[in-house]
């Protein structure tokens, strides 16, 4: 769990829920088919009615869901009150929130939003209740910062009757029916399993358990929310634990976190709320550390012990336990490391994981992929015909490559001669087919020539990003023929190959046709090609043309293109455009609100904005200082001010330096580097005496390395930096 986040949503927390109230807009909840009695245990379902008094002056959030498992957008006021079953699973901290949503324009046709009582409120005992719902879903269509109103929705009364042995035994067998029947949709196995999560008696719990066990599909938040939820907790805790050594029962990522979670939860009491007072926080913060700590030793035991249960799992059990122990490996630094899977497991689950699960586990979890039985596999997966996973071609050629160079060549030399095409195009990456250590590859000139001269082909843009890398000059007349007779204009990608080509071997040619015909701005490698020629000043004129120009999104790219290449003279101009855009659009800044129904050329206006304030801010050839800073934010329109505002800074600065395989990347406050030289360029530009906070993540060769490095930069420069204590 990340600390930070819980600090964050802890303060957001602390405040209202709503910013304001508002009577343009109403909120009527009802009970669907006017339904008002209900047994302890069963699902209530609450409609809320959204609709606005006056046209086009009301959005409203349509989302349904949050990745912390409960979306508290609304909130249910029970009388008398009834117990929230997740308070003691929320209680140890918060949990990554938001989610993808949607909105809608509201009008007097209303529009309605269905949820579960159940979900927030457990009523637990027969009797007479009434609700009433507030919502923060809604805001106004001008308002600058998209601040939710506060809707009070009217008050509605029902009924809850003491639940028979009778009427629970019939809801759970109707939902058991649904689950075991192979024909159900993935909806009705949703609701039967929510049918189990609140009906919440002994057996439902147990079922919970024994299906937390073999599957969850989709319905992750509900086992977890109702294993969590449950009054029966020694029960729950009970059967989880014991049913981990059943051979037939996979141990899958959420299996153990819900476990762990409630095995400490039923040691530890709740935190008290998040203090107001700043000076009880930093102990608060420290109490919530430690509880982490606690709860991730818990974890750590049980990872191991599903570790030492593999050899009795069979079948998908087995392969299923494998993959958690895959994932648990880079999930979180600083994990214990678990016993070594042998090479033969992690290949064959590997092979019977569906695509974008091997999508997954090459992207996020290689480290733990990279042993030799991995080979076949891998080559089995580069090897398919027409694939739907669209990134996993790629992907594995780059992990074949890095496990075994001399592998995956013969495999790479075939990929380019017969691309594979999966969805109509090749998916392939010039930068992966590129890791060759071949200057050029000369045999394959013909071939890249006759395949660049074809008009009509589904593979132009990774023929020229190879002629790009590998093509020798004896094919520079020919590709020259193509690009000028119809290659020229053609796309962004096949664009920057060709120009990387002309700028290798025929430079002044490359440069030339670059400066006659404009820098096509969505080029990604070619200007990087030109400045490090030293020749970019010949194409920035056409680059300040069109920062200058009318074209707001070409002025963007153009913009993001100075402040990547350009040295420090470049500030001035970039400065400059932002006053005159500023003085521009300051009078229409209450359009700039993020809403549905945006004006196209207040949309342009937005994106250029942020594209021209981030390049000032975070260009690598300069240093901006708090006054700089301050002036940039009074120059800025719409929220972006409130990222321009965080960018002040004072000693010690924070600095984190990151490894992606052998590939260093380092924060600087709002600034990032690429490669020790770049980081060496950014702390140059800092003043004499500034102090850093160093925290490195990295392989122990790697952090010496680098500390040296940076202690080198340090003392050439008066620089002071501080690193925390080693564990």
């Amino acid at each position: 769990m990340n600390f930070v986040r819980i600090i964050l949503l802890a303060l957001i927390l602390a405040t209202p829920l709503f910013a304001q109230q508002e009577s343009g807009a109403s909120l009527t909840i009802s009970f669907p088919d006017g339904v008002t009695r209900f047994h302890v245990g069963e699902i209530i379902p609450v409609e809320l009615c959204f609709k606005a008094l006056i046209p086009e002056a009301y959005e409203m959030s349509t989302r349904n869901y949050d990745r912390s498992g409960r979306l508290d957008i609304e909130r249910f006021h029970i009388t008398p009150p009834g117990r929230d079953p997740l308070e003691a699973y929320y209680s140890n901290g918060a949990f990554m929130g938001g989610g993808i949503g949607s909105s809608a324009i509201l009008s007097a046709d209303p529009q309605i939003i269905r949820e579960e009582l159940n979900e927030w409120v457990a009523l637990e005992q027969p009797g007479h209740y009434s609700l009433n719902v507030t919502s923060g879903r809604v805001a106004r269509v001008a308002s600058p910062q998209n601040e939710p109103l506060e809707l009070q929705s009217n008050t509605i009364e029902f009924d809850v009757v003491a639940a028979d042995p009778a009427w629970q035994q019939q809801m759970l067998s109707s939902a058991l029916a649904v689950l075991n029947t192979e024909s159900r949709t993935p909806e009705e196995q949703r609701a039967a399993i929510r049918v189990l999560r609140f009906l919440d008696t002994p057996a439902s719990a147990h079922e919970l358990v024994r299906l937390m066990g073999s599957t969850s599909q989709g319905a992750d938040w509900d086992f977890i929310g109702g294993l969590a939820g449950s009054r029966h907790q020694d029960l729950v805790v009970k059967e989880l634990t014991n049913q981990m050594s059943a051979p037939d029962v996979p141990i899958t990522g959420n299996y153990l976190f819900i476990l762990a979670k409630l095995k400490f939860l039923r040691e530890h009491e709740p935190l008290p709320p998040y203090p107001e007072d700043p000076q009880q926080r930093t102990a608060w913060e420290e109490r919530q550390k430690t509880r982490d700590d606690e709860l991730n030793a818990v974890q750590d035991s049980l990872y191991q012990r599903a570790a030492a249960l593999l050899s009795s799992k069979h079948g998908a059990a087995r392969a299923a336990t494998v993959q958690t122990l895959l994932e648990r490996s880079t999930q979180r630094p600083g994990a214990a490391p678990l016993t070594a899977l042998p090479e033969d497991e992690i290949a064959v689950t590997f092979q019977n994981l569906p695509p974008d699960q091997q999508l997954n586990m090459l992207s996020s979890f290689w480290e733990r992929l990279k042993v030799p039985a991995m080979l076949e596999p891998l080559k089995k997966v580069v090897q398919q015909p027409d694939m739907n996973q669209q990134m996993l071609r790629d992907t594995a050629l780059q992990r074949l490559y890095d496990l075994s160079p001399s592998e995956a060549t013969p495999v790479f030399l075939e990929e380019m001669r017969h691309p594979h095409i999966d969805g109509g195009y090749s998916t392939v990456k010039e930068e992966t087919l590129g890791l060759l250590p071949n200057e050029s590859l000369p045999q394959f000139d013909e071939m890249f020539a006759t395949r660049l001269e074809q008009k009509e082909t589904r593979t132009r843009d990774l023929d020229a990003q190879l002629v790009g890398r590998y093509a020798t000059k004896s094919i520079l007349p020919r590709v020259k023929a193509a690009y000028e007779s119809f290659l020229h204009g053609s796309s962004c990608v096949a664009s920057d190959g060709l120009f990387l080509y002309f700028l290798r071997v025929d430079p002044d040619y490359g440069v030339k046709r670059m400066t006659d015909e404009g820098v096509d701005l969505c080029m990604a490698h070619a200007p990087a090609a030109v400045a490090k020629m030293n020749r970019f000043s010949e194409i920035e004129p056409g680059l300040i043309a069109w920062l200058n120009g009318p074209d707001l999104n070409r002025a963007r790219s153009a913009a993001e293109t100075l402040a990547r290449y350009g040295g420090p003279d470049t500030q001035k101009l970039l400065w400059d455009r932002l006053k005159r855009f500023h003085a521009q659009w300051l009078a229409r800044q209450d359009e700039w609100s993020s809403r549905v129904g945006m004006k196209s050329d207040v949309n342009e206006a937005v994106g250029f904005q942020f594209g021209l304030v981030e390049a000032i801010g975070k260009a690598p050839a300069w240093l901006l200082t708090n006054e700089q800073i301050t002036d940039l934010e009074n120059l800025t329109l719409g929220q972006e001010r409130d990222n321009v505002k965080q960018w002040q800074w004072s000693s010690p600065v924070d600095l984190q330096v990151n490894f992606f395989g052998d590939q260093m990347q380092a924060s600087i406050g709002q600034y990032s580097a690429q490669g020790l030289e770049a980081l060496r360029n950014k702390l140059s530009q800092y003043p004499k005496g500034t102090k850093f906070w160093l925290n490195i993540f990295a392989s122990p060769d790697q952090v010496t390395s680098t500390l040296e490095a940076i202690n080198d930069v340090a003392g050439q420069y008066g620089l002071q930096i501080d690193r925390p204590p080693a564990n």
